[in-house]
């Protein structure tokens, strides 16, 4: 006799009682006050992980404004430091531009 053979009827009561029991046993059918433990605790994990995020989220922008104000300061500090080499080859140009006159003059006046 095969199990495709056996009349679903002739289960009855304890048929209903098998399936209940092999529902509870591998954990498909559980008590409402587990379930709701199981969602509360979910449910904190989530707002945990949210927290947490939010948390490194804050960090990140600290951090980013951070480096925007140092790299803004390293670019004025270069720029300052541009500007005094610039001043300086002007100088530098104009003390050679007059000494090459004075050389002219000094020699067409012998």
């Amino acid at each position: 006799m095969e199990w495709a053979q056996i009349p679903v009827i002739q289960l009855g009561a304890v048929g209903v009682l098998f399936a209940v029991l092999w529902l509870v046993f591998t954990g498909r059918l559980v008590p409402r006050s587990t379930l709701d433990d199981v969602r509360a605790d979910r449910d904190a994990r989530i707002a945990e992980a949210a927290a947490d995020a939010d948390a490194w989220r804050e960090l990140y922008v600290g951090e980013r404004e951070a480096h925007q104000t140092t790299r803004q300061a390293h670019a004025e500090e270069v720029r300052a430091a541009l500007v005094a080499s610039t001043e300086g080859a002007a100088v530098a140009a104009a003390l050679l531009t007059e000494i090459r006159s004075r050389q002219i003059g000094a020699i067409s006046d012998t």
